[in-house]
């Protein structure tokens, strides 16, 4: 890339005179980000991340999808996901999961899952309180690739807090027969998460000392 070019397009991206320029700039970054180099040189810029949180929370509905791939993209090289979880997104992520007018759930879950990778952006995630009824949700009514990633949010969830998130999925009627539907006729990736939690689940009821 010409030098300079990603800082003129993280310009734009962040005070375009328009939303149609701005969300032309996150296409752009979207792009780019599927590029190793680019990843870094963009993650490098002080100012690329928040502007593509602030498209998530300002953008059309095509601007928000640009803006969350190319998070996920961006988040993929580990040194971005700190910058990821301090710009906000985890919140505005959460959000945009029971936003039917946006229409990016599976990508918002795509960063969440992705971001469970950063100690910061596990700590973010299990502070949201509704995240994991809203997940539950999604175990029955997502997507393919929304039900895998819905698992390996609570997945990574009951690894990290054990007791707490086992205590939610088994007081939710839903959770265990959806569970169990998705070991049985999921995708692989579902197959094998949902077999994992259940037998985590499983553990922490016949644990005496951790009465569920």
């Amino acid at each position: 890339m010409a030098a300079g070019a990603v800082d003129n397009i993280v310009e734009v991206l962040e005070s375009g005179k328009t939303m149609e320029a701005r969300e032309n700039a996150a296409a752009a970054i979207y792009s780019l980000s599927m590029l190793d180099d680019c990843k870094v040189q963009i993650g490098a810029s002080s100012k690329a991340i928040p502007a593509l949180v602030l498209l998530l929370k300002e953008g059309t509905p095509i601007g928000k999808r640009d803006a969350a791939i190319a998070l996920f993209n961006l988040a993929v090289y580990n040194p971005n996901k700190l910058s990821i979880v301090k710009s906000g997104a985890v919140n505005l992520l959460v959000e945009l999961l029971m936003d039917d007018k946006a229409g990016i759930t599976d990508d918002s879950l795509a960063v969440l899952a992705v971001l469970l990778g950063c100690s910061q952006g596990l700590e973010e995630i299990k502070n949201c309180k509704s995240l994991v009824p809203i997940l539950i949700d999604l175990l029955r009514f997502g997507s393919v690739k929304g039900k895998e990633n819905s698992i390996t949010v609570l997945l990574g969830l009951c690894k990290e807090e054990g007791e707490l998130v086992a205590r939610k999925l088994l007081a939710n009627p839903r959770s265990i027969p959806s569970l169990q539907s998705l070991a049985a006729d999921g995708s692989l990736r579902a197959r094998r998460k949902a077999d994992a939690l259940l037998r985590l689940l499983n553990r922490c009821c016949s644990q005496p000392q951790h009465s569920l």
